[in-house]
């Protein structure tokens, strides 16, 4: 069986690296993903128009349908081509370094406009937020598979008991920044990602 989410994550290698320079295809990838990028952060996925990233961009709509498809796998491809990191995370040997480094990289998109209106806009799987869904179920398992290798190493080096889940982890990680920032609107501290940080492993260690 294919390891989907590693599949993923090998397109979205593949996605970012039409942003590097090259001939006029890849610019125009580039100038259709950043104006992609600047409508997601002016007016959010729901009011996001293909035809207004076309124009934005300086391209016939003709020529987003034709690589990309649809506004989900757009989204996705434009989130991709932002990230700094398509690769496995900070390897430093030490878990708690570790988990540090995936909170500061969750803490910084958090100053994204394009990511901030992404998140607001995700609530309960409805049928009425198909295409949102749609890009972030394009967007996230790639992810999660790159993060939880933190915690498939730290099993590895024999820092974390063999039992554990590592996808519980990154979401257990993960989620209380989430939650501090989205609901309570209080700030992402360095003190508040250290105690997460030291509490995720204190927890996977007992379990």
């Amino acid at each position: 069986m294919r390891d989907q989410p590693a599949d993923q994550a090998k397109q979205l290698r593949a996605d970012a690296a039409t942003r590097r320079p090259g001939g006029r295809t890849a610019r125009t990838a580039e100038a259709v993903l950043d104006a992609t990028i600047t409508e997601l952060g002016a007016v959010g996925y729901a009011a996001l128009r293909i035809e207004t990233v076309a124009e934005r961009a300086g391209v016939n709509r003709a020529t987003i349908y034709r690589r990309w498809g649809d506004k989900p796998s757009l989204v996705a491809a434009a989130f991709t081509a932002r990230q700094a990191e398509v690769s496995p995370p900070a390897d430093t040997g030490d878990l708690y370094e570790d988990l540090l480094s995936f909170l500061r990289e969750v803490r910084r998109g958090f100053d994204s406009p394009w990511i901030t209106a992404l998140i607001k806009e995700t609530g309960p799987r409805t049928a009425d937020d198909d295409g949102l869904r749609q890009a972030l179920d394009k967007i996230w398992p790639a992810r999660f598979h790159l993060s939880r290798e933190i915690f498939v190493r730290a099993v590895e080096r024999g820092d974390l008991p063999a039992g554990v889940d590592p996808d519980f982890l990154v979401q257990a990680t993960a989620g209380p920044l989430y939650f501090r920032w989205l609901m309570l609107g209080h700030p992402l501290t360095d003190d508040f990602l250290r105690h997460t940080a030291a509490l995720v492993i204190a927890g996977a260690r007992r379990s």
